[in-house]
């Protein structure tokens, strides 16, 4: 049910608002640009280094193209793009707080389609994780939305709640309430900051149109980017050849981490990406092992075009990032 706005004297937007917003806003805006910086190194985009006098070796940030976020010292003056860290825990907290609201308002403005709920997986632990095997020879039955519905909620869906009061008292606000109630995950996340966002295309998904979409974990739902015609499909088949036994024509779904890098790297510095880069991996193989309790065939993917597949996905590769990607499909 949608809330109903509040209209606040200026008196009570100064003593209950004003700071909490403030701390929201300096959460969300804290994103300097800066050749000095010495904490965070972000691949620049080709184009600023194409009419560069210096030489590609020399201008590259070491390791950015396994998108590390370090370099070896300050010395290095590539072209990063700085970013401050948190300045206090109360901004995490008030930004967190919204993500659900901001999730309602996706569907409130996108076109979002809500999800059937999970399948209970009845098989035990132990069983799952021996039996779990890399497929690449998939068949052409299509996955269900149920099968689709469990894959992304073991994956990545909401398993509980926890108030953030416990960990230090929160003042109430007028707009916000005295409630900070956050969600947590079926993957763990440092800090609880889930910077990992789910993107599919979805290929053969029985009752699904065949197209771009992202998971919304929080209202379990999905978001439409955007279908697939036939000349985008023969655009993805060029730039997606996954090698020896993998036909596109039989997959399912193909799985895309994507990694927003502002969602962590302000609290983490320097080590967020490595942080992404542990949560993703921690994701793929709840996506694993729930594919091969449902017996579904799925495999991770190392040889794919990073720039293409962001390219076509509509991510910028700057502060959003491809980390991983996993195909599911039916067993033959």
């Amino acid at each position: 049910m949608r809330q109903k706005k509040k209209k606040l004297k200026l008196q009570t937007f100064n003593d209950k608002e004003k700071g909490i917003v403030w701390m929201m806003v300096d959460t969300a805006a804290n994103m300097p640009a800066t050749i000095y910086s010495e904490s965070l190194g972000v691949k620049a985009p080709e184009a600023c280094y194409r009419s560069a006098v210096w030489s590609e070796s020399s201008t590259r940030l070491i390791g950015e193209e396994y998108l590390l976020n370090a370099k070896r010292s300050s010395l290095e003056m590539g072209m990063p793009l700085g970013v401050f860290h948190y300045s206090s825990s109360l901004g995490v907290k008030g930004c967190l707080s919204n993500r659900e609201l901001k999730e309602k308002n996706i569907e409130r403005y996108a076109e979002t389609i809500k999800l059937p709920r999970y399948l209970p997986l009845k098989a035990s632990l132990g069983s799952i994780i021996r039996s779990r095997r890399s497929v690449r020879d998939m068949g052409k039955t299509p996955i269900t939305m149920e099968q689709l519905a469990t894959l992304l909620y073991y994956g990545d869906g909401p398993s509980g709640k926890f108030d953030f009061n416990t960990a230090g008292k929160m003042p109430g606000t007028e707009a916000l309430g005295d409630d900070y109630i956050g969600v947590v995950r079926c993957s763990p996340s440092g800090g609880g900051l889930y910077p990992i966002t789910l993107y599919f295309i979805a290929f053969n998904v029985k009752g699904l149109d065949r197209g771009i979409y992202t998971y919304l974990p929080l209202t379990q739902s999905i978001r439409c980017i955007r279908r697939l015609s036939d000349q985008e499909m023969d655009e993805y088949n060029r730039i997606s050849n996954f090698g020896i036994n993998i036909d596109n024509d039989t997959l399912g779904i193909a799985v895309y981490y994507v990694y927003s890098l502002y969602d962590n790297s302000r609290k983490y510095g320097d080590m967020a990406m490595q942080f992404a880069y542990i949560e993703t991996g921690e994701i793929a193989e709840n996506i694993q092992l729930t594919a091969a309790s449902m017996n579904l065939a799925a495999t991770d993917i190392g040889g794919y075009e990073k720039g293409l597949s962001e390219s076509f996905l509509g991510v910028d590769g700057l502060s959003k990032h491809i980390l991983h990607l996993t195909l599911i499909g039916t067993c033959k």
